[in-house]
């Protein structure tokens, strides 16, 4: 279908100078502004959605054909083998060695002062985030490597009443009454080559496949706290949420269960043969090679597998019209109750960014690209984002719609569903990627049958940067872009077929991430920089924008050498819309004995009317001689907690004075 595309060039805005804190002036540049509006996109790829297989055999059948043309002496490209050169004991099953293992403004903080308990920064209100600190307002768990602390917190006294190593290290953690969801990338099982290929120096070259650990843990009994199930699944972690008691979990995995030939020596004829085996391993594959497995174990009385099987059913997986890979993204309902995979639907693809808005789960997907491009360090071309859309409902979800944006998106904030309209943030090139100029844009799209249809467009953000933030408030988008200096843009989206470029204010340094403060403001975090686009430190910016078409920075914060982890996880970060209270951690690089701590939280006073620094809270030596990194924040009852891999603090939210200490 030929669609129409029409273009309209904006007048140039003239920006305010803006006023800093401690009197300081900072001018701010002239900018012409171009706003490009696109009523409707003809892409080759933006109206193809996912079909489903019929049965077993037409999903064997595509495997097999697609995999024919790319198999090869060593295997299939990507998939399966890699080899590890490491001393491998077989009757461990694993490696000897050590392993291993980001209108106007509506705030959307995680149940702001519900029962007075600030938690969890959460993209959207009611969708709860998996992290590594959790609470209810008088339990708080919390996961420090592979271990579980459960504890409780009576006005300013906080208690350690129990403990469980869980063997496994995470960060994502679900609290839903008496249980804990633990979830995390468990580690490798690993596989010996075959016995003819180990090598005269006693070596295996064994190959490993991932797998996704999911654990319950039973706190009923807080001195006691129990491993219930364990859930185990073939492939890697991507993201999860948690919605009325039900999880969903996404799971990126590939085929397993393939034992491929190698050449015997070098040369032509040692490649042709394990080629022409390899062939036969593919014709001869089974479905259960190309869809991932579950076990799930009950540790109750003793450990019995209570149930397993392939996580998808034929009939519940898709394909796109284009082939994107061997790789199936699974998006699994899990009820806490029993840890049971109620439903699974999944696609051949791979994905890394979720977002849900609550009645739908949204994955993109960037379209499969040949491996030699980056083999040779070439950047693809024309890459366009496939975004996924499937309905929930408290059993399950269904597959619903797909569409795509032009480029690479940031992370989840680069999504957001308001009006049934889902709006994306994209940039050109990759963040990895350091080449040609790229530009950004924000795409809106509507549901249209199966169809995640453009509607409306805004290009041309940041034409040579990369974006850095992402923030969508009802009927406003607001987008920063990077490279030597800041532009903030503000994107008028209340009519979705006829998105417009309001106003940008151009700054140095960038915000990394972006918060509302009252109706009319916005907060961002990240770092300051010079003309020449060198960080300089922590900087926090307040933005006025009651006037779209003039966006101003009336204060700012500062701290030199220093950076948060807030610039890469949302998590760290606290506000109290009630009081201004605003908490985020972070750590120095350079070294000043006269200056700040060098890692804590800082405590700011956020308000419309400007930003001010309460203090420091930091766990500097408390059951360590080392200076512990804060990583999380909660209010309780009026009192901030703060919580490191050390122990817990308990302070007075307005003196920060410390009330109450407990150890790891």
């Amino acid at each position: 279908m030929r669609r129409i595309v029409t273009t309209a060039a904006a007048t140039a805005l003239m920006l305010s100078a803006c006023t800093l804190a401690a009197g300081s002036a900072e001018p701010v540049n002239t900018l012409e502004v171009t706003t490009t509006t696109v009523v409707e996109i003809a892409h080759p790829f933006a109206s193809r959605a996912l079909m489903p297989f019929d049965a077993c055999d037409d999903l064997l059948d595509w495997t097999i054909e697609h995999a024919l043309e790319r198999v090869g002496p060593y295997g299939l490209d990507g998939y399966g083998a890699y080899p590890v050169y490491a001393e491998f004991s077989e009757a461990a099953g694993e490696l000897d060695s050590a392993g291993g293992r980001a209108s106007a403004p509506q705030s959307t903080n995680t149940e702001v002062a519900k029962d007075g308990v600030i938690g969890t920064n959460l993209q959207e209100v009611g969708v709860d985030e998996p992290d590594l600190v959790k609470t209810d307002g008088r339990r708080i768990v919390v996961v420090s490597g592979s271990t579980l602390y459960v504890l409780t917190i009576d006005g300013d006294r906080v208690t350690l009443e129990g403990s469980i190593d869980l063997g496994f290290w995470t960060q994502d953690l679900f609290l839903d009454g008496d249980r804990v969801i633990a979830i995390a990338d468990g580690g490798y099982d690993m596989i010996p080559f075959r016995e003819e290929v180990i090598g005269s120096d006693g070596l295996s070259r064994p190959v490993y496949t991932t797998v996704l650990t999911v654990a319950e843990i039973d706190v009923s009994d807080l001195e006691d706290p129990e491993l219930t199930r364990t859930l185990r699944i073939d492939g890697r972690y991507v993201s999860s949420r948690m919605v009325d008691g039900a999880v969903r979990l996404v799971v990126s995995s590939g085929p397993t269960g393939f034992a491929w030939a190698y050449p015997e020596g070098g040369g032509l004829r040692a490649e042709r043969d394990a080629e022409k085996e390899n062939r036969e391993i593919i014709e001869d594959s089974q479905v259960e090679n190309w869809l991932p497995y579950f076990i799930l174990t009950d540790h109750e009385g003793r450990d019995e597998i209570v149930d397993e099987g392939t996580l998808l059913a034929c009939d519940r997986t898709h394909r796109p019209d284009e082939f994107s890979g061997f790789t199936t993204l699974s998006l699994v309902t899990l009820h806490t109750d029993e840890l049971a995979v109620d439903d699974s639907t999944g696609v051949f693809a791979d994905g890394d960014i979720v977002y849900s808005s609550g009645d739908a789960t949204y994955v993109a997907t960037t379209r499969w690209q040949d491996p030699i491009l980056f083999e040779r360090g070439e950047s693809p071309e024309g890459v366009r984002t496939m975004i996924h859309k499937f309905s929930l409902s408290p059993t399950g979800a269904d597959y619903e719609a797909s569409g795509s944006v032009p480029g690479y998106m940031l992370s989840q904030w680069s999504m957001s569903e308001y009006d049934g309209y889902l709006r994306v943030a994209s940039t050109e090139s990759p963040q990895w990627w350091d080449g040609p100029e790229s530009e950004s844009m924000v795409t809106v799209l509507d549901t249209d049958g199966d169809d995640l249809r453009t509607v409306g467009s805004v290009d041309g953000l940041g034409r040579g940067e990369r974006i850095y933030s992402v923030r969508f408030f009802a009927d406003r988008g607001y987008v920063v872009t990077f490279r030597q200096v800041d532009p903030l843009y503000v994107i008028d989206l209340s009519d979705p077929e006829d998105p417009t470029l309001e106003g940008k204010l151009k700054i140095p340094g960038y915000s990394a991430y972006l918060h509302p403060i009252g109706d009319d403001h916005l907060l961002g975090v990240g770092q300051d920089a010079d003309l020449d686009g060198r960080t300089l430190g922590l900087q926090a910016s307040l933005f006025d924008v009651s006037d779209a078409t003039r966006p101003d920075r009336t204060d700012r914060f500062t701290m030199k050498d220093a950076h948060s982890e807030l610039e890469w996880d949302h998590h760290a970060f606290l506000h109290d819309p009630s009081s201004g209270l605003t908490v985020f951690p972070y750590q120095r690089w350079d070294g000043d004995k006269d200056g700040p701590p060098p890692t804590g939280a800082l405590v700011l006073t956020v308000t419309e009317d400007g930003i001010r620094k309460a203090g420091i809270v930091s766990h500097d030596g408390e059951g360590s001689e080392w200076w512990m990194p804060i990583r999380r924040t909660l209010v309780i009852d009026g009192y901030l907690v703060t919580i490191s891999d050390g122990g817990v603090m308990v302070s007075d939210s307005e003196t920060l004075n410390t009330l109450d200490w407990t150890s790891f």
